[in-house]
């Protein structure tokens, strides 16, 4: 495979006019090495629309076949002749030659490649008739290779091509798919459209694979396509680079760039083609200009180590050494044989598909700590305020727990009041020997140690029967049962027995009531505690103290005695409990005296 070189250039000549003036051995108007725009060549190229390139080839095998490839689509209307031979023709060129030449666009977009033989002398003229409409340059700018037949095919690099734009375009729709499950991940739908509008531009730049799915594609649609990249993908870089790294000192800058940029391509999309090419060098400048503010931004954070940084800087630099070869091969760089662009975006988009992958995985951990840290936040919530409490205010969560909610429940309330006896003296830990406690400073470490274990094995026993602690007390505690009286029955006996905790003898004094209560949650937002408020709350406490003046474990009153018989449908003895009908007692705060009994049995198992 080689290059053809050594060609002719005939300006403002048709083929039949260059066909006599080379029997006449005329000169041509230009000898240039290679195919290129003649509008380089000409004082005033905008008055040359059409023109022949001419080369021949020498010392053939006249019996061999060989082949013309262009691994562009030309960008203008052109007829190729071998030998004086018409052999190929995209779009229409003839038509420019017309006194008065129909409207409309006379271009199409479409490979050449095509086999020939020799002349009998082993000699091949070849004729290049290029016919310009509306493109703002003029000429044939694709280089034209040349060589044996079997040796040429575009079969391998239209698959190629295929490959990398359907990898693109699987990658952008996978991006936008992630966006419209998560609306807040704005990086996911710049990059989506990157990568959809890179592979638009792969198939309509080169090869234009789009040619084959259209084999009539205009001209003038195929370049508005492919225009797309030049100010889509700044703006959705520029984007998704503030999406990852925000910052407010060049909002306005950025926001001004992105404006020119959509705007200016704005206007190559809608307006007429001929316009829409000669918009090329503003967006070109355009898109240079983003292009260095997306490098200096990304240098900047680079230096900075912000997380991410060194993702977002090499996919970068892959473009713009991707784009630097792909214009050293459109200036005729030899040493290139296929443009080396799209595998530079497609790196560009698996590093930046790495980058997510990587924030994705970051803000997985993120999220499994957090709900971590919650959960842990929740259950020391609970140490605080019983899960139990909750569930009685109907709510499912301690976060939907507010100041103020309540909920009025008849339920069983006992209070229970701790004495440690300590070489053979009774030290209590009620609020009427708190005088002794501030004089026994000796001992107050070891029986707050004490009391602890105390807890530490009678929670557990009341959580068994169904209950729970809901206020721990100065030496005691306030327990809720709600269930069943017949649960805080068992609970007292169960805590009657143990008695023994680090070599000290521990008594309870337990008061048992029935009756309703208020539950609920006080205090702001900002500070919130639970309580329970009620008649019902008083009258247990003063149950309670009634144990420790009267030296019995555990009474209950009249009312928790007749509603544990009523529920249960039992006699007393028949749940292996007497009770001994106490003394009536009047108390703080009831006009009439209670009616207490004592509980003397043991429950039976």
């Amino acid at each position: 495979m080689q290059q053809l070189e050594n060609w002719q250039l005939f300006v403002q000549k048709s083929p039949e006019q260059v066909f006599e003036l080379v029997d006449a051995n005329a000169r041509a108007d230009f000898e240039i090495t290679s195919t290129g725009y003649w509008n380089k060549l000409l004082e005033n190229p905008a008055d040359v629309s059409y023109g022949c390139y001419r080369t021949v080839i020498t010392g053939l095998d006249p019996s061999k076949k060989y082949a013309i490839l262009q691994k562009d689509s030309p960008k203008t209307s052109c007829a190729v002749y071998v030998n004086r031979k018409l052999l190929v023709q995209v779009g229409d060129p003839f038509e420019i030659l017309k006194n008065q030449p129909t409207s409309g666009s006379h271009s199409i977009i479409q490979p050449i490649s095509f086999e020939f033989y020799p002349d009998d002398q082993g000699n091949a003229e070849i004729i290049y008739f290029i016919a310009n409409y509306f493109y703002r340059k003029s000429g044939l700018n694709d280089t034209v290779y040349f060589g044996p037949a079997e040796l040429f095919s575009n079969n391998s690099y239209i698959s190629l091509y295929a490959v990398i734009c359907g990898a693109l375009i699987f990658i952008g729709l996978l991006c936008l798919f992630q966006f419209v499950i998560n609306r807040n991940r704005k990086e996911y739908l710049y990059l989506g459209l990157t990568s959809i509008t890179l592979a638009l531009r792969i198939s309509t730049n080169g090869l234009c694979l789009l040619s084959i799915i259209i084999p009539k594609l205009p001209a003038e649609i195929k370049f508005k396509i492919e225009y797309l990249a030049m100010w889509v993908v700044p703006v959705c870089v520029t984007q998704m680079l503030h999406s990852i790294y925000p910052t407010k000192r060049l909002k306005l800058f950025k926001n001004i760039l992105i404006c020119t940029d959509f705007l200016i391509g704005w206007a190559s999309l809608f307006l007429p083609a001929y316009y829409t090419n000669r918009f090329i060098p503003v967006l070109q400048y355009a898109m240079i200009l983003v292009c260095i503010y997306v490098l200096a931004f990304s240098i900047y954070n680079l230096i900075l180590k912000k997380r991410y940084a060194f993702f977002n800087f090499f996919s970068y630099l892959f473009v713009i050494i991707g784009a630097l070869i792909d214009v050293l091969i459109s200036k005729g760089a030899r040493g290139f044989t296929v443009s080396l662009l799209p595998f530079f975006l497609v790196a560009f988009v698996i590093i930046q598909i790495l980058m997510f992958v990587k924030i994705q995985n970051d803000i997985y951990k993120q999220t499994l700590e957090s709900s971590d840290k919650l959960q842990r936040l929740n259950e020391a919530y609970f140490r605080f305020v019983p899960r139990e409490f909750i569930e009685l205010l109907n709510k499912d969560s301690v976060i939907n727990t507010n100041a103020g909610d309540y909920q009025e429940i008849t339920m069983t309330i006992m209070f229970c009041k701790v004495s440690i006896v300590c070489e053979e003296e009774e030290v209590s830990s009620g609020h009427e020997h708190e005088h002794a406690h501030e004089h026994d400073h000796e001992n107050l470490d070891e029986h707050f140690l004490v009391f602890t274990e105390y807890l530490k094995n009678i929670m557990p026993v009341i959580q068994t029967h169904n209950g729970f602690v809901s206020k721990i007390l100065s030496g005691g505690f306030m327990a809720l049962f709600p269930k069943s009286e017949l649960d805080a029955v068992k609970a007292a006996f169960e805590i009657k027995e143990n008695n023994s905790y680090s070599e000290h003898k521990v008594n309870s004094w337990i008061g048992l009531h029935y009756g309703k209560m208020i539950i609920g949650t006080v205090g702001e937002e900002n500070r919130l505690d639970d309580t329970v408020i009620s008649d019902t709350v008083n009258t247990a406490a003063r149950i309670e103290s009634v144990c420790e003046k009267l030296q019995k474990p555990v009474i209950m009153s009249h009312e928790f005695a007749q509603n544990l018989v009523d529920l249960n449908g039992l006699e007393a003895k028949d749940m292996g409990i007497k009770f001994v009908k106490l003394q009536a007692i009047s108390v703080k705060g009831k006009e009439k005296p209670l009616e207490l009994y004592e509980v003397v049995k043991k429950l039976k198992d």
